[in-house]
């Protein structure tokens, strides 16, 4: 088993990254591996609670995120500079995430084995 971490930096809104991250993040964690997943930069909108009757040009992959509690995927963090730049508090996100400095996730991903940009 290796310690894996996942850095999501794509808004969903305009690219298919965060749908792609999604299912790589559930296939790695289907073959135990110890996974951390970062949510930083645009990223930090998949986050958000989605509206179900709202015109969103995407499928609503989001909701898939309730599978990582199944597949024992419990160390997700997202950047608390990045939120502070885009002005969004995380009550509004439809996953909990832990808030990390810049320090804080340099430090967890120096403890990394393998380290995934999407």
């Amino acid at each position: 088993m290796q310690n894996i971490a996942i850095i999501q930096r794509q808004s969903p809104f305009n690219h298919g990254a965060g749908r792609e991250a999604l299912d790589l993040i559930l296939a790695l964690a289907a073959v135990e591996h110890q996974l951390t997943v970062i949510f930083s930069g645009d990223a930090v909108y998949q986050l958000l609670t989605v509206n179900q009757t709202s015109d969103f040009p995407l499928k609503r992959y989001q909701q898939s995120f309730k599978l990582f509690g199944l597949y024992d995927i419990e160390q997700i963090y997202v950047c608390q500079q990045s939120l502070q730049q885009r002005q969004l508090d995380s009550a509004d996100f439809a996953l909990n995430a832990k808030q990390v400095s810049p320090e804080q996730l340099q430090q967890l991903l120096a403890s990394q084995q393998q380290i995934v940009c999407i």
